[in-house]
């Protein structure tokens, strides 16, 4: 299934939050970005990669695999990369390579 998610998946909803869960702990994020990646890829679609947002962060979450949910994704298990913060929030990086 994570093979078929398309970038316009993610691009439709940059501005909304998605929720970020591991076991009961959870952490609402904003989607910041998704961009298409120049590098090949097995994948049926384009590869690219997505970057959330935890406003007002400063400390980050551990870098792992993480249900995220969206009404219009459903729940996805991800993993997540922290990129460090950007002025507004702890930043992390979802890849589809």
């Amino acid at each position: 299934m994570l093979n078929e998610i398309p970038l316009e998946a993610f691009a439709a909803i940059v501005g909304q939050n998605v929720r970020v869960s591991s076991g009961e702990h959870y952490i609402d994020v904003e989607v910041a970005q998704a961009q298409t990646l120049a590098n090949p890829s097995p994948r049926a679609q384009p590869p690219f990669f997505v970057i959330v947002r935890h406003n007002g962060a400063t400390r980050a979450i551990n870098q792992g695999i993480y249900q995220v949910d969206h009404p219009s994704l459903g729940a996805l298990d991800l993993f997540l990369v922290p990129v460090g913060p950007d002025g507004q929030g702890m930043c992390y990086e979802i890849t589809f390579n």
